[in-house]
């Protein structure tokens, strides 16, 4: 999955997001325990609790990326240089390289556009039904049943 961010940041409020994506990412599939590896010392170091956040812009961040963090049993954060990224960076090139044959069914990868901080979603984060935003998906990939409340364009959607 790829997200496209759709409005201005700095570089570490980009690295927030991209935190926030994946913990959001493992939540909606059910991951309870989880280990999360960033080369951005900025987002590991303050999420560690190391380093005080001072930039008002990544104080929500933080508090957000707290919050999300109570929802797993267990996880911890580990920041690793950029230079020890050399397997991330050699998977990224590889997949850029792969020829695909016309007629070979490919599973398209979805886009989805963020126009907003991560933490302005806590407001949608539950449904209807008073359980998480992911929740449908998580229900219909395990039992194939949608929410009573979803109309034909939603389930085509999800």
């Amino acid at each position: 999955m790829a997200f496209h961010l759709e409005f201005s940041c700095t570089n570490n409020i980009a690295e927030y997001e991209g935190c926030a994506i994946g913990l959001e990412m493992a939540l909606s599939v059910g991951v309870e325990k989880i280990k999360v590896f960033g080369d951005s010392s900025v987002v590991i170091c303050q999420t560690q609790g190391k380093w005080k956040t001072r930039d008002e812009k990544l104080k929500p961040y933080q508090v957000h990326l707290e919050h999300m963090a109570k929802c797993f049993k267990e996880i911890s954060f580990k920041y690793l240089p950029r230079d020890s990224n050399r397997f991330v960076d050699a998977l990224a090139t590889l997949a850029s390289m792969v020829e695909c044959d016309p007629q070979d069914k490919i599973r398209p990868s979805l886009v989805e556009k963020r126009t907003g901080p991560a933490y302005e979603e806590l407001v949608n984060l539950l449904t209807k039904d008073g359980r998480p935003w992911y929740s449908p998906m998580v229900d219909y990939i395990k039992e194939r049943k949608y929410p009573e409340y979803f109309t034909e364009g939603k389930r085509r959607h999800l």
